[in-house]
C-alpha cells in the first residue's frame, strides 16, 4: 500500500507544481525535488524509482550530464491505484483507513464517489446455504462499541451486542411481561423471598468449550456485587444479597439481606449475564481488548476500531443462528447523508422519513422505551438549584417547535420517562412572560448555566439554548463523548445534562435502574436526601410481593424527580428499520435494535416480484 501512497503523493504534487491535472508528458525532475515531495532520503528515492519502474507505473528518463534533470512520465492513474488499495483495507476490515486515501489533494474528486459505489456493494449478504459456503451478513455502523464486558455495559448498543455474545440465569419475555427459564430451568424462593435457589441446565458450553457450572454463576454474581466503586454501573443489581454459593455442581443458592421480590427480573439482566470464571478472574474489567467468552448464540471474534464480528456458535445450547457470520464495520464520521444513501447495504436505521428508502423495501418501526431528558445538577452551586428557575427552563422547551423545526418527524413531546399508550394535549411549554416571572421570584441574576451533551444532540441544545437567551439565561455548550459521558468527574462539571433513557424490554427494572445507576444524571446529581428516598423507595418496592403493586409504585416514583422539576422529559422517539425484502427473522426491540440470530435470508423470488440485489 505505501508504494501506491507515495506514487499518488508524487504525482499529485507534480501536477500541482505544473498546475496541471493531466502530467502524462515527460516531466524534467530531479531526485532531490522527488525527495522533497515524499519527504524521504534521495537514497530511498532511488529505490522508489526503480520499484515503480518495473511494476510499469512510470517510465524514468535519467539525465545524461552535469545539469540536465532527469524526466518523469506518469503511466498509472493515482486514483485507480488508490481505490484498488482501498477495497484491500476495506476487506481487511479497516474503512477509516480507505476513506483516510482520498483525502489526498489533487485527486479527482470523483474516486470518491467510485469508492461508495463499490462499497455499497460490499456490504449486505454475501454466500448461500445451498452451496455450503459461509453466510455472511455485512452491515455499516456509526457508533463505536465501548464495551463488551457485561458488568461495565451502559448503553443501548453495547447492550445489544452483550445479547448476541451472552445469556443470562433468566430471561424477561417482554410479550408475556413474565420471566422465563434460560441458563437455569428452574428456581424456587422461600415465603419471603429472602433465599432463591437456581437449578442449571446440563451440557451448556461456553465459547471456549468448557461447560457451564455453579461455581461460574457464584463468581459471575459475586464479580457484579464488588468489581469497581459504588458509582460503578450495575453494581446495585446484587446490592441486597448477603451471600452467594454453589450447592452442587448445577444449583446456586442466594441469600438476601432483605426480602427481594425483583431477584429473578434483576437476573434476567444482560449487565447479569454469566460468564466463565476460569478467563474472567484472570482480566480486569478495564480490560476493553479482551474478546468476550459467554455461552451466547454469537461468538464476538473482532472488537477493534474497524469493527465488530460475530460468528455463530455452533454449541450453542438453544436454537442456532441462521447466519454464520455478521460484520459491522464503522463508517467514518465524515460520510455524509448523501454518500450514505449509495450504499445498497439491505438494512439500515437511518432517517428514511426524509430519505426513502427502495420502494420494494420493508420497514419495522418502534417507539422508543424512554425518552430524552434535561437532569439538573443539585450537587453543585448555582442558579439551578432553585425549582423556580428549573420550571422556568420547562416553560420555554417549546417541544412541539423544537420538532417542527429540527425536522424530528420520528419525535414527539414526553411528560414521562415512558410514552403514554395514546397521543395526549401538546405540553403548554411555550410561556416565556411565566418563565421571567418565575426567573425573577427566584432572584436569578443573569449566571450562566453550563449544558452537557453528546455530538447527536447539538442541534436540540442549541434549540434550548435560544430559547434560554429569549428569557436572559445564557447558556455554554460542552460537547462530550460517549465515553466521557460514563465519566463521574467530567459529569459533575455540569450544571445540567441532554442525555436520554433507552430502557430494555424490562419497563420494571429498566426504570428503577435511572435511580439506582451510579453515574446516570437522575441519580449523580440528585441530593443525599434524594437518593436516601430513592433507595427507600426502591427496597419497599423490592419487598411487596404483588407484582402490579411493583409496577404501581415503580411509576408513581417519577414524581420524586418531576415535582420538583429536577428532570424535565423532552422527547419520546421512534426507531425505524428499513431492510431488503430478502432479510427474513427481523424482530425489532425496545432499545432500537434487531436480534441477529433470527435473521436468515431468503434466495427465491418473492411474492412482490422484487429481484435479487446484484
Amino acid at each position: 500500500m505505501q508504494l501506491a501512497l507515495q506514487y499518488a503523493q508524487l504525482k499529485t504534487s507534480i501536477a500541482r507544481a505544473l498546475q496541471s491535472s493531466h502530467p502524462h508528458m515527460d516531466v524534467p525532475v530531479s531526485i532531490a525535488e522527488i525527495a522533497g515531495y515524499l519527504y524521504c532520503s534521495e537514497r530511498n528515492v532511488k529505490i522508489l524509482i526503480r520499484k515503480m519502474s518495473e511494476i510499469g507505473w512510470i517510465v524514468w528518463t535519467p539525465g545524461r550530464g552535469r545539469g540536465h534533470r532527469s524526466a518523469i512520465r506518469f503511466l498509472a492513474s493515482a486514483e485507480d491505484l488508490l481505490l484498488a488499495e482501498a477495497k484491500l483495507l476495506v476487506e481487511q476490515g479497516n474503512l477509516n483507513s480507505a476513506m483516510g486515501l482520498f483525502q489526498m489533494e489533487g485527486l479527482d474528486g470523483a474516486v470518491m464517489d467510485r469508492f461508495l459505489a463499490w462499497l455499497g456493494s460490499y456490504f449486505g449478504y454475501r454466500g448461500t446455504a445451498e452451496s455450503g459456503n459461509s453466510e455472511t451478513l455485512r452491515l455499516p455502523m456509526q457508533l463505536r462499541v465501548l464495551t463488551l464486558d457485561p458488568v461495565n455495559v451502559l448503553f443501548s448498543r453495547d447492550l445489544h451486542f452483550i445479547k448476541q455474545a451472552f445469556d443470562t440465569l433468566l430471561y424477561f419475555n417482554p410479550v408475556c411481561g413474565s420471566v422465563e427459564p434460560a441458563l437455569a430451568h428452574a428456581w424456587v424462593s422461600n415465603d419471603d423471598a429472602t433465599e432463591w435457589t437456581f437449578y442449571l441446565r446440563k451440557r451448556v458450553k461456553f465459547h471456549h468449550g468448557r461447560e457451564l457450572t455453579a461455581n461460574d454463576v457464584v463468581f459471575t454474581l459475586g464479580r457484579l456485587r464488588t468489581i469497581g466503586t459504588e458509582g460503578s454501573p450495575n453494581r446495585w443489581l446484587m446490592k441486597s444479597v448477603k451471600d452467594i454459593r454453589a450447592v452442587d455442581r448445577l444449583t446456586v443458592r442466594l441469600k438476601m439481606h432483605v426480602p427481594n421480590y425483583l431477584l429473578p427480573q434483576y437476573l434476567s439482566s444482560y449487565q447479569a449475564a454469566i460468564v466463565p470464571a476460569d478467563v474472567y478472574s484472570a482480566v480486569s474489567a478495564a480490560d476493553s481488548s479482551m474478546l468476550p467468552v459467554g455461552t451466547g448464540p454469537f461468538r464476538i471474534t473482532r472488537h477493534d476500531k474497524g469493527g465488530v464480528t460475530l460468528e455463530a456458535f455452533e454449541d450453542y445450547y438453544r436454537e442456532c443462528a441462521h447466519l454464520d457470520r455478521i460484520e459491522l464495520m464503522y463508517v467514518p464520521d465524515d460520510v455524509s447523508e448523501r454518500r450514505w444513501q449509495q450504499l445498497n447495504f439491505q438494512m439500515g436505521k437511518l432517517n428514511h422519513y426524509t430519505k426513502p428508502a427502495p420502494a420494494h423495501w420493508r420497514r419495522k418501526e418502534i417507539m422508543m422505551l424512554g425518552s430524552s431528558t434535561l437532569v439538573f445538577n443539585l450537587r453543585k452551586p448555582g442558579p439551578q438549584q432553585a425549582p423556580n428557575f428549573r420550571q422556568a427552563i420547562q416553560l420555554v422547551l417549546n417541544r412541539c417547535g423544537l420538532i417542527k423545526e429540527l425536522g424530528l418527524h420520528h419525535a414527539r413531546p414526553a411528560a414521562d420517562f415512558l410514552p403514554p399508550l395514546a397521543p395526549g394535549l401538546p405540553p403548554d411549554d411555550d410561556q416565556p412572560e411565566r418563565a421571567r416571572a418565575l426567573l425573577q421570584a427566584c432572584g436569578y441574576a443573569g449566571a450562566p448555566i453550563l449544558m452537557i451533551c453528546t455530538k447527536k444532540n447539538v442541534a436540540q441544545v442549541e434549540w434550548i439554548q435560544a430559547s434560554c437567551k429569549a428569557i436572559g439565561i445564557p447558556v455554554d455548550l460542552k460537547v462530550y463523548t460517549y465515553e466521557q459521558m460514563t465519566n463521574v468527574q467530567l459529569l459533575m462539571e455540569a450544571d445540567v445534562v441532554l442525555g436520554g433513557v433507552v430502557a430494555d424490554d424490562d419497563e420494571v427494572r429498566c426504570l428503577i435502574e435511572m435511580y439506582k445507576i451510579g453515574n446516570m444524571p437522575t441519580r449523580l446529581f440528585a441530593t443525599d436526601e434524594q437518593r436516601e428516598v430513592f433507595d427507600e423507595t426502591i427496597a419497599a418496592i423490592e419487598a411487596e410481593p404483588d407484582a402490579d403493586r411493583r409496577l404501581q409504585r415503580i411509576r408513581a416514583m417519577q414524581a420524586l424527580v418531576s415535582d420538583s422539576y429536577a428532570v424535565l422529559f423532552l422527547l419520546h422517539t421512534t426507531q425505524q428499520l428499513v431492510y431488503s425484502p430478502h432479510l427474513q427473522g427481523i424482530t425489532f426491540n425496545t432499545i432500537g435494535w434487531f436480534d441477529f440470530k433470527n435473521i436468515w435470508y431468503r434466495t427465491d423470488s418473492l411474492e412482490d416480484g422484487s429481484s435479487l440485489p446484484v
